[in-house]
């Protein structure tokens, strides 16, 4: 029997999005790809994203999503099978959203598509995953949105 988990952690305490809604967003994901395990997943604003992008990845300056596998997190809540910790920007976020023109429920689902993906072991540095990582974001996404009708 597959075991998922999600926890929100709102660092901002005003993000428009219900804490439902971003768990059925991320229950959906993992259950397509059969994932198992706890996420931690942190909701946040670009002043504590750029912390953790300069940190992790030695980058000065904030980023819509950062996913971790469960060892390189800082924030895990419990002792259950993690799969991993997820941090998104609510600044970059909508920000996303308005420059490729959707709005931020679907903007939410790309980034926890994204995130899930690369704590799954796709990556995006050469052109071959790239082209691998896209096609799966895309029919994940494609999946999400039936899901929604």
């Amino acid at each position: 029997m597959k075991s998922e988990k999600i926890n929100v952690i709102n660092s901002t305490g005003n993000w428009p999005l219900p804490e439902r809604k971003i768990i059925d967003i991320m229950m959906f994901v993992v259950g397509i790809l059969g994932i198992e395990g706890e996420t931690d997943l942190l909701l946040t604003d670009d002043k504590l994203m750029r912390k953790y992008n300069k940190k992790y990845r030695s980058i000065d300056s904030s980023t819509d999503v950062l996913s971790f596998s469960a060892p390189e997190g800082e924030f895990v809540l419990s002792e259950e099978k993690i799969f991993g910790n997820i941090v998104i920007s609510w600044e970059q976020l909508t920000n996303d959203a308005e420059e490729i023109g959707v709005d931020v429920d679907e903007m939410m689902a790309r980034l926890i598509i994204h995130a899930v993906l690369h704590l799954s072991g796709y990556d995006h540095l050469e052109v071959h995953e790239k082209m691998l990582m896209q096609k799966e974001e895309a029919r994940l996404l494609s999946l999400y949105k039936l899901h929604q009708l």
